[in-house]
């Protein structure tokens, strides 16, 4: 059977979502792929829509897998359920169909929706830290809003990018590195309803309003980011830059400048992982 699973994972004690060697710690790939073995008698490769970094959490991650014919595991939804009753507490299939011969859970993917939260408070809140940024600072969140709204539409995002991506060599000709150009379809601010679920897309909020500076005490921010694919740590980075406008080191005009410049020391430092949760994956056209 070719396979499309959504799975759902509580990032913290994982070191990021791609295989690598146990010594370098548990993965969510090898976990999976651990109990599919187990099931399937032999090896069997799953393919992850989407990369996480160690300490980031997914609600809608996506894996595309071939499983060998097995008695009693002939079904989708019965393999979900043996999956489900082997795997450990912080992953899990929430869903599983037949696909198409042809589906890649990357490569056919045409957007990808992250949401970043922060807890915008004098003090912490113990039972939200595990998935959200403490800001106990005051920000200015109108100024938030409008600098995060300037990086919807095509542009070259190196200067957010980690691990070395997108910074200029000295060089002239760096046609042999990854690309950096993306689309970002949606870039939005929202403070949550206290009521809704952290990871809920069409969780009651309202976009950030006019004036407000965020000096009511206790607010539950989300930064929506909804693109066609991500670079590494862009949107840590992101919401990195957007608490320096917030605090005022920077204007949100800045944020065109740092566009321009292709230069990741002219973004703001990386956001701490455990914020960040992948929402979810389309694999239709806006």
């Amino acid at each position: 059977m070719h396979l499309k699973f959504v799975i759902q994972y509580d990032g913290t004690n994982f070191s990021g979502s791609q295989l690598q060697s146990e010594a370098r710690g548990r993965t969510v790939q090898g976990e999976l792929e651990k109990a599919l073995e187990r099931l399937a008698g032999q090896p069997v490769r799953a393919t992850l829509a989407g990369r996480t970094d160690t300490g980031v959490h997914a609600l809608g991650q996506v894996a595309s897998l071939d499983f060998p014919e097995r008695p009693r595991l002939d079904r989708p939804a019965a393999l979900q359920k043996a999956l489900n009753g082997i795997l450990p507490d912080d992953l899990a299939v929430t869903q599983a169909e037949e696909a198409p011969k042809g589906f890649h859970a990357r490569f056919s993917a045409r957007m990808r929706c992250y949401r970043y939260l922060l807890w915008h408070s004098r003090a912490p809140r113990p039972l939200v830290s595990r998935y959200s940024l403490h800001v106990p600072r005051s920000l200015d969140i109108e100024a938030m809003g409008e600098a995060l709204a300037r990086l919807q539409g095509t542009h070259d995002l190196a200067a957010f990018a980690g691990q070395g991506m997108g910074v200029p060599s000295r060089e002239e000709d760096d046609s042999d590195k990854p690309g950096t150009v993306r689309t970002v379809y949606l870039a939005r601010l929202l403070r949550l309803d206290s009521e809704a679920g952290f990871w809920t897309w069409q969780a009651p909020g309202v976009e950030h309003d006019k004036g407000w500076r965020g000096e009511d005490d206790g607010t539950l921010l989300a930064v929506d980011l909804v693109a066609n694919a991500f670079l590494p740590q862009m949107i840590r980075t992101i919401v990195g830059t957007l608490l320096e406008v917030g605090y005022g080191k920077l204007q949100p005009d800045d944020v065109e400048r740092i566009i321009q410049s292709r230069e990741r020391k002219q973004a703001g430092p990386t956001a701490k992982p455990h914020g960040l949760c992948l929402l979810w994956v389309s694999y239709e056209e806006l």
